[in-house]
C-alpha cells in the first residue's frame, strides 16, 4: 500500500490524473445533468455533484497510473 501512494502522488501521475478528470469531468456532466444546465439551476447540489463526477476520472486514471508505474519499476528493479 506504501508504494502504491508513493506513485499516486507522483508528480507526473497526479498531472496525467487532472489533465483526464478536467476533459471527462465536462463531459459527464453534460450527460447527468443536462437538464439543470438547459434550466440554468446550477445550484449548490450540482456544483457538489460536478465535484464529485470530477472525481471518478481521476480516481480512475491515478489507480491506473500508480498501478502502471509500480509495475514498471519492480520489471526494471528485476
Amino acid at each position: 500500500m506504501r508504494e502504491f501512494i508513493k506513485f499516486a502522488v507522483m508528480g507526473s501521475t497526479v498531472r496525467r490524473a487532472l489533465k483526464v478528470a478536467l476533459v471527462i469531468t465536462p463531459i459527464l456532466t453534460v450527460f447527468n445533468h443536462f437538464g439543470e444546465i438547459r434550466d440554468f439551476n446550477l445550484g449548490v447540489v450540482f456544483w457538489f455533484q460536478v465535484g464529485l463526477t470530477f472525481t471518478v476520472p481521476y480516481a480512475v486514471c491515478t489507480y491506473s497510473s500508480a498501478m502502471a508505474a509500480m509495475e514498471e519499476h519492480r520489471k526494471s528493479s528485476a
